[in-house]
């Protein structure tokens, strides 16, 4: 595991990155990781669960499209802005927005995370390798 943490804000800004084996427990472990940044760097409660919700549909996507034996988590906090990317190493396939049907079981990962960065003027996007998925969101809480 890598671990690299600074202060929460803008002069320090605040980052943490780990690598997790590819498993079905990697987004829970991830989501645990996450959830104790957040309360470490004082992150609002209004913007936990919503972070929460990325970074398991993030990892959860890396683990069953990617066929890597390890994810890279990657959180960070600067200029207002937090910003999650989940890296699989592998290109298998090009993550891309779906547009399921009502009884489809899968392909609403995506769909979640542009919701939540829409929700909280913020972006979501794909490298142009097609390895690493982010999402950034505004820490300005505003429900």
């Amino acid at each position: 595991m890598h671990l690299s943490t600074g202060q929460y804000g803008a002069r320090s800004p605040a980052e943490f990155q780990v690598a997790l084996p590819s498993s079905p427990a990697c987004a829970g472990q991830a989501r645990r990781i996450a959830d104790t940044l957040m309360r470490e760097w004082a992150v609002s409660p209004l913007l936990v669960g919503d972070v929460l919700l990325v970074v398991s549909e993030l990892v959860t996507n890396a683990f069953l499209h990617s066929g890597t034996d390890l994810i890279t988590v990657s959180v960070g906090i600067q200029n207002g802005v937090l910003r999650i990317g989940v890296r699989h190493h592998v290109t298998r396939h090009r993550p891309v927005l779906r547009r399921p049907r009502n009884d489809d079981e899968h392909g609403r990962g995506l769909l979640l995370v542009k919701a939540i960065a829409d929700s909280r003027e913020g972006a979501w996007g794909v490298s142009r390798d097609g390895t690493t998925t982010w999402c950034e969101l505004s820490l300005a809480v505003s429900r």
